[in-house]
């Protein structure tokens, strides 16, 4: 089993996203997955990002994927993210960032971490990669969108490496490790400037150039916005 994410604007301003059109986009992912044994959802809204993840058998991984892909083009207001993805990797452009990584549990259970950026594109692919490493040096496994070239989206064609706005997939073993490795990551987070830590469908109030980032859990299909746990966590 695989757990995929898909980080994608489809709207039509750089702020935030339509919170009527993510609806829409939430409910047919869902359902049409479901036909399949694929459990999807939205799972992060990142300014005017959001995140699509879902659980899919292997050898359902393409139909999973060119379903999410049908629905988002279906629904989008924007297109400059959707239509970066070419079908040969020489012409794949700045488009959808896409992560994909094994499920360590029978139920697929995930953190995904989503940033989204606003003049703060040339900081946030090491934002991404270091919350990749130090997930890779505990032996979870993990995968960001950030590459040096085009990257493959099974079934759909390449993105490019110009992509911004990553996601990061981290797959867990336990439930107990979603608190242990959300914290972990928050306070290592911490160690950047001009990145901020928000609740799930906030648009970017930030004073630019800086980042947002939000980060969920993922289980067994269902969504858990971590911000206010972790807020929680932080009040003495």
């Amino acid at each position: 089993m695989y757990i995929v994410s898909f980080g994608v604007d489809i709207a039509d301003n750089d702020v935030e996203a339509n919170k009527d059109i993510n609806d829409l986009v939430d409910k047919e992912v869902r359902e049409r997955l479901a036909r399949y044994g694929i459990k999807g959802r939205i799972s992060n809204v990142t300014g005017d990002d959001i995140v699509i993840t879902s659980l899919t058998p292997k050898d359902k991984l393409e139909l999973n994927n060119k379903i999410i892909f049908e629905t988002l083009k279906k629904y989008a207001k924007s297109f400059d993210d959707l239509n970066g993805v070419a079908e040969k990797p020489e012409k794949a452009k700045e488009g959808v960032s896409y992560a994909i990584t094994e499920a360590l549990s029978d139920y697929g259970d995930a953190i995904i971490v989503s940033f989204d950026t606003y003049g703060g594109e040339k900081m946030v692919n090491e934002m991404a990669l270091t919350v990749k490493e130090i997930c890779e040096k505990l032996n979870y496994n993990v995968d960001s969108s950030v590459t040096e070239g085009p990257k493959y989206i099974h079934g759909v064609g390449y993105t490019g490496k110009e992509t911004d706005d990553p996601v990061v997939v981290i797959a867990v073993r336990e439930l107990e490790d979603i608190k242990k490795l959300s914290c972990i990551i928050f306070g290592t987070l911490l160690s950047f400037d001009n990145l901020y830590f928000v609740k799930s469908g906030e648009k970017i109030n930030i004073l630019p150039p800086g980042v947002i980032y939000t980060m969920s859990a993922f289980l067994n299909g269902n969504i858990i916005d971590l911000y206010d746990g972790i807020k929680k966590r932080l009040i003495i």
